[in-house]
């Protein structure tokens, strides 16, 4: 079918074909948002992990300041790494040294 002349057609075709345009570009973006809501991006706003707190991995003993590990190194333990403390002393959670205790046995 070809296009319509469209400085040929009256004020009222012109209102119509925009409300035909307009039904078919509604059709197509419903089966759009079908297809992405299946594939779990829906209104292009990102997976499930964005927005989700993360446990802060770093704890100053002091002031209670903590640090999630994630992007750049917090400005408090910047400065206790000048000062020339480790970074590992201010894990929340100091990993355990010994092998048997996460499960794992030494008699295997």
């Amino acid at each position: 079918m070809p296009p319509p002349d469209l400085k040929s057609l009256s004020v009222p075709e012109l209102l119509a074909l925009r409300d035909d345009i307009d039904k078919q570009l509604m059709v197509h973006r419903a089966e759009l948002q079908a297809q992405l809501a299946q594939i779990g991006n829906v209104n292009g706003k990102g997976g499930p992990i964005r927005g989700v707190k993360i446990a802060p991995k770093y704890r100053h003993p002091q002031t209670g300041e903590t640090w999630t590990g994630r992007g750049g190194v917090a400005g408090w333990l910047a400065r206790e790494i000048a000062a020339g403390h480790k970074r590992e002393d201010f894990l929340i959670e100091k990993p355990s040294r010994n092998r048997a205790s996460n499960g794992r046995s030494k008699d295997k």
